[in-house]
């Protein structure tokens, strides 16, 4: 019987999985707390330890980079999926398809509010205020539906692709930056412009 993990245990988990698969080395128990935003490296060594008695994984000792994944637990359980990472969207093309997925991530479910269908990476800092940085991963749950005042993924102009806070009411659009020195976005809703998806949680890379 699979043994349960709390949400910070799983993330815990599959941050050490994705860096050793990335890297070809175990994190360290500061790395693991600054992509985490655990402040305490003993809070850190106590979730790792808490692992290692569940049995996921082991800890060698008197080694910063010691610790070692115990290959008979797989990390893709129900704590975890995979998702497709999406790249750059051309000109009147869909942000997810197929041919676009660059590669796919091991991730925690507990990372995000909505159930995401894929990923895709964050240009710029115009979110900056919602906590949304550059370079972060954007789980989208793809609906064409939303509604004012949810944070959306939106295709503007056919070619740019966009996260930003919805205001709709009555006939007028807007999409909402936030973050000192953005303006408002006015799509003409004649033209290429549709809502891809809603904003489902992010994955800040280390």
């Amino acid at each position: 019987m699979t043994i349960q993990l709390t949400s910070r245990q799983s993330n815990v988990l599959v941050f050490i999985h994705s860096h050793i698969e990335r890297r070809g080395q175990a994190p360290t128990l500061d790395e693991i707390g600054d992509a985490l935003g655990i402040g305490q490296v003993s809070s850190v060594l106590k979730h790792v330890r808490s692992l290692e008695a569940k049995g996921r994984l082991t800890i060698q000792p008197n080694q910063a980079r010691g610790i070692r994944l115990v290959h008979e637990a797989d990390p893709l359980d129900a704590d975890t999926m995979e998702l497709p990472l999406v790249g750059r969207i051309a000109a009147g093309e869909p942000i997810f398809s197929e041919e676009r997925v660059e590669r796919t991530l091991r991730v925690s479910r507990w990372l995000f509010q909505l159930q995401p269908d894929y990923l895709v990476e964050v240009i710029g800092d115009s979110m900056r205020d919602e906590g949304i940085l550059n370079g972060d991963l954007v789980g989208v749950h793809a609906t064409p539906v939303a509604r004012h005042g949810q944070v959306v993924a939106a295709r503007v102009g056919g070619d740019r692709f966009t996260i930003k806070r919805l205001y709709w009411k009555d006939e007028v659009i807007r999409l909402l930056p936030n973050s000192p020195g953005y303006h408002p976005i006015d799509p003409d809703p004649t033209e290429d412009f549709a809502i891809e998806g809603l904003f489902a949680g992010l994955l800040r890379r280390s």
